[in-house]
């Protein structure tokens, strides 16, 4: 009984660490391609602001 038990809080602890790590995962690609976004977004702007002002 007490083995059964041990197994079944080690499958759920191993479920739980997986899926953290997938999340952890997801945010390290997420992050950066935003920041990127918001970059090529600025230099946009300033492209536009430059190419009005001549």
């Amino acid at each position: 009984m007490e083995l059964f038990f041990m197994f079944f809080v080690a499958i759920i602890v191993l479920v739980l660490a997986v899926i953290a790590i997938i999340v952890g995962l997801k945010q390290r690609i997420k992050n950066p391609t935003n920041d990127l976004k918001e970059k090529i977004t600025n230099l946009e702007k300033r492209v536009d602001d430059i190419e009005n002002n001549r």
